[in-house]
C-alpha cells in the first residue's frame, strides 16, 4: 500500500475551489492517468454515486468506477477509483481532497492511498505517482486562480471612434 499527500496554497475562496473539484468533467482531466470520464448530462454532486472513469497507468487501459465515499461540502470529497470487473486489477486507490481557509486563500491537501499489488510495485511506482499529484495540484491552482483574475471585457468599454 502507498500513499502520497500533497498539499498547495491557492489564491481563491474555499467556495471557488470547492465548485471547481465538484464540477469533475474539469477537475478530474487534470490527472494525466484519467483517459475518459463518463458523467450524466446534468449531475448533482449528492445524487451522483458512482461514474465511469478509465484510466491508463502506462501499461494497458482499466476500465474504472469511480464511487463517491465522502463528501462534506465546501471542505472535503473522497472517491474511491477501482476496476468494474476486478477491485483487485489496475491500482484501486481512495483519492481525499480537503480544503482548508486561511483569509483570502486556503490549502489545498491531496491524498492518494491504493496498491499495485505488492510492495515491489508500489515503491517502483510511488515516485511516478508524486510528479502526477504534484502536476495536478499545480494545475488545479492555476485553473481556479486564472478564473479568479478575470479582465473586464473590451466590449464593455465604450469607444469614440476617430
Amino acid at each position: 500500500m502507498l500513499t502520497i499527500a500533497e498539499k498547495i496554497t491557492i489564491n481563491a475562496d474555499i467556495n471557488k475551489i470547492w465548485a471547481f473539484l465538484i464540477d469533475f468533467s474539469l477537475s478530474l482531466n487534470f490527472n494525466r492517468f484519467h483517459t475518459k470520464l463518463e458523467l450524466p448530462a446534468q449531475y448533482s454532486i449528492g445524487k451522483l454515486k458512482k461514474f465511469k472513469i478509465d484510466h491508463n497507468f502506462g501499461f494497458g487501459k482499466y476500465d474504472m468506477v469511480a464511487e463517491i465515499t465522502d463528501c462534506i461540502p465546501p471542505n472535503k470529497l473522497c472517491l474511491w477509483e477501482y476496476c468494474v470487473d476486478d477491485k483487485k486489477k489496475g491500482f484501486p486507490h481512495k483519492v481525499k481532497f480537503q480544503i482548508e481557509p486561511d483569509g483570502n486563500k486556503c490549502t489545498l491537501s491531496y491524498t492518494v492511498t491504493g496498491t499495485y499489488g505488492g510492495k515491489v510495485q508500489d515503491m517502483s511506482f510511488k515516485p511516478i505517482l508524486k510528479g502526477v499529484v504534484i502536476e495536478e495540484l499545480l494545475k488545479i491552482k492555476n485553473a481556479i486562480e486564472s478564473s479568479e483574475n478575470v479582465t473586464k471585457p473590451l466590449a464593455s468599454e465604450t469607444g469614440k471612434p476617430i
